[in-house]
């Protein structure tokens, strides 16, 4: 007679579910669906462009130059959606082309707001006839530079906005400690380097062996101006073990040239 099936002769055997298992399975299945679907259903109906219109628009910001009401009056004029189907990079985008504007975010909050992070261009200097440059060398154009003709000028060819705007920074310290005020500085389309002082100074550099010449001319430059009634106009440091002096001179006696260490130019 056959006996009852042993634990090791039914281990093996795939349980089947049973039939009320199999049932809440199906209805979690279908309810999920269900819901997924009225959730998709809804999300395309709120992100017509009609449905929860955007009505207020933060603009938040340390401002010297910018106006939050034209920065909202710029928002209003490109928004072209509701609070889910409006075009966020779009809006970005619109708002960085402002003259003064460095970056912005822009943020959704429920149900009709929009808060913007503005941050606004801290120029560094002049750049060319019509434009600034900020210190990490981006160059832009404002209407207007009315309250920044005082800022040093600083020009180049495309392409080298960054190296004028480090020069700068390397030259002033030395500059200042000598009661020099840099007027200009310029890298032309030779990639010959020139310095303007307030004072009336050029200074020429060329193109070769840049840092050493100008620190060169500051070790000199106390000696140049040791008498008052001799100054200095023009000082071209492109030779290879001295440099070459343009004195001012009083108008009656014309202006004078003195060459110190005269060699072949570098």
């Amino acid at each position: 007679m056959a006996g009852a099936p042993t634990r090791r002769q039914t281990a093996g055997k795939t349980q089947q579910p049973s039939p009320r298992r199999w049932f809440a399975a199906v209805v979690s299945a279908t309810v999920l669906a269900v819901v997924t679907a009225l959730g998709v259903v809804a999300y395309l109906d709120l992100s017509q462009p009609g449905r929860l219109p955007l009505r207020v628009i933060q603009v938040n910001g340390d401002f010297r130059e910018l106006r939050p009401e034209e920065i909202q009056q710029t928002v209003v004029e490109a928004i072209d959606g509701g609070f889910f189907s409006c075009d966020m990079q779009k809006l970005r985008n619109r708002v960085l082309e402002m003259p003064w504007v460095a970056d912005v975010s822009i943020r959704r909050v429920w149900p009709d707001k929009l808060n913007m992070v503005v941050t606004e261009e801290v120029p560094l200097a002049r750049w060319g006839e019509d434009a600034l440059i900020n210190i990490g060398g981006g160059v832009f154009r404002p209407p207007s530079l009315d309250g920044h003709l005082g800022l040093v000028k600083l020009d180049g060819p495309a392409g080298s906005e960054q190296r004028v705007v480090e020069f700068l920074q390397t030259s002033v310290p030395a500059a200042r400690a000598r009661d020099l005020q840099i007027r200009e500085i310029r890298l032309d389309e030779r990639r010959h380097w020139w310095v303007l002082f307030d004072d009336g100074l050029t200074l020429s550099l060329g193109r070769e062996n840049v840092g050493y010449r100008l620190s060169q001319f500051f070790r000199v430059y106390p000696s140049l101006i040791a008498q008052p009634a001799r100054r200095p106009e023009r000082i071209d440091m492109r030779y290879a073990h001295g440099f070459a002096v343009r004195w001012r001179e009083p108008a009656a006696q014309g202006t004078a040239a003195h060459e110190v260490k005269t060699q072949e130019k570098v």
